[in-house]
């Protein structure tokens, strides 16, 4: 008897608008990491992406619309400063209007990366590839840059990559290096030995950025997103698979430090960035003494000073993202940055402990975000692309939560059989 040849069906060798948009995402967030100059590379992908997602009728969630309406009046504070302005040649060499314009522009870019992702979850995920992508890449251009001396990819004989400052590039690393951290924390040992390289890699590009803000953030994220962990694990066996993993990958990140550490020309700059309070701190209008007026000249500045105006008066910027929201977007920018810090904070609290799809993206980000607000008080963080990033991603899982909860308060059709308990 002769066995029938079953039909072959046809090979589908087409891509799907939603893969072909999802390659595209991938692209655009590993771009990321080139900001050397303005618009960067992303800002333009970003760009074609939104303008394509629209017309093939992406939506904007109900839930974002309050992150949509305080990130509108902190930019209208923005606008509004423009006013107030005296000097328009930036202490930076940077026009006003331009620094308003950049600031629009990563509010619409936190808005357009969560109605993407609350859109289709799993891009959550290519996000935080792509980032992983985007630190391995730079961190090795960092790090060649450091070694061969490229003064392009050097500042003040700092590692910058390809970024404008090192105080930007080293807390960029960290995202990919926390969601990297979950990673190795929580799968099977089998699978993540790429993620060690990868993480060296990366830990090496923060060191070699000699920025206190990225080592502080690096520490501080690391350790809330252990401590979440630990609290998230219910059994004593995973507790310990935690603590063992941890304690092992910080002899690895120490191991790498002294190994780093071993050459003078890194010892010596290490020596000296690693001073708590550098001379520029503590000075008599240093960066400290300055947090002090400027909060205090806030008080009579109901519409701030404008963009770039607070370098003018005083030696540098302020080095603060809460003093700089209420010198550069006035009070109104103020109350709508922090109302918007701290209720995005509390939103996607719940998430990061609830079995949810996107709990582990919950988790890396809600982590980064307060690690940054934290950061934020002794640097200016306010037009890191990143960090918009994380606020569009915050707001894609709180609309991804709010739908779950809809979904399930949402009452049957009528004839539908009701849901019994499972088991007897």
């Amino acid at each position: 008897m002769t066995d029938a040849v079953a039909p072959h069906a046809p090979i589908d060798r087409t891509v799907s608008a939603e893969r072909l948009g999802d390659a595209f995402l991938f692209l655009t967030v590993a771009s990321s990491g080139i900001v050397m100059f303005e618009p960067a590379p992303s800002d333009l992908f970003i760009l074609i992406h939104a303008m394509v997602a629209l017309a093939m009728g992406l939506a904007l969630p109900r839930a974002v619309v309050p992150a949509v309406v305080l990130l509108a009046l902190f930019n209208i504070g923005g606008i509004i400063s423009v006013t107030q302005v005296r000097w328009w040649a930036g202490a930076d060499h940077g026009h006003p209007f331009i620094f308003v314009a950049i600031s629009l522009m990563l509010a619409v870019n936190a808005v357009f990366f969560a109605a993407i992702c609350a859109e289709r979850p799993h891009r959550l995920a290519i996000v935080m590839k792509a980032l992983v992508a985007a630190g391995v890449l730079v961190s090795v251009l960092g790090i060649l840059g450091y070694g061969l001396k490229i003064e392009a990819l050097m500042r003040a004989g700092r590692a910058k990559s390809t970024f404008k400052d090192p105080n930007v590039f080293g807390p960029f690393l960290v995202v990919p290096l926390v969601y990297l951290a979950r990673l190795i924390l929580t799968e099977k040992l089998r699978k993540i030995w790429p993620q060690f390289i990868w993480a060296a890699i990366i830990v090496a590009g923060v060191f070699l950025s000699m920025s206190r803000a990225a080592w502080g953030l690096a520490a501080g994220t690391l350790l809330m997103l252990g401590l979440v962990l630990y609290v998230d694990e219910r059994t004593a066996k995973g507790r310990l698979r935690l603590i063992t993993i941890g304690l092992a990958s910080l002899l690895g990140i120490v191991a790498l430090l002294a190994f780093a550490l071993s050459f003078p020309e890194v010892r010596d700059l290490f020596d000296e960035r690693a001073k708590l309070v550098q001379s520029y701190d503590g000075a008599r209008l240093g960066r400290f003494a300055r947090h002090g007026i400027g909060f205090l000249m806030a008080t009579e500045l109901p519409l701030g000073l404008g963009p770039y105006q607070f370098g003018h008066i005083f030696p540098e910027d302020p080095h603060n993202v809460f003093l700089k929201a209420l010198m550069v977007y006035g009070w109104l920018g103020f109350v709508t940055y922090t109302a918007l810090s701290f209720w995005t904070l509390a939103k996607l609290f719940a998430p990061m402990l609830l079995p949810r799809p996107w709990k582990a993206v919950a988790q890396v980000v809600w982590v980064l975000l307060a690690g940054h607000l934290a950061v934020s008080w002794i640097i200016d963080s306010d037009h890191w692309r990143h960090f918009f990033l994380l606020w569009g991603l915050a707001w894609a899982i709180i609309a991804l939560e709010a739908r779950h909860r809809h979904m399930r308060t949402r009452p049957a059709p009528a004839g539908a059989p009701a849901a019994g308990r499972a088991g007897g």
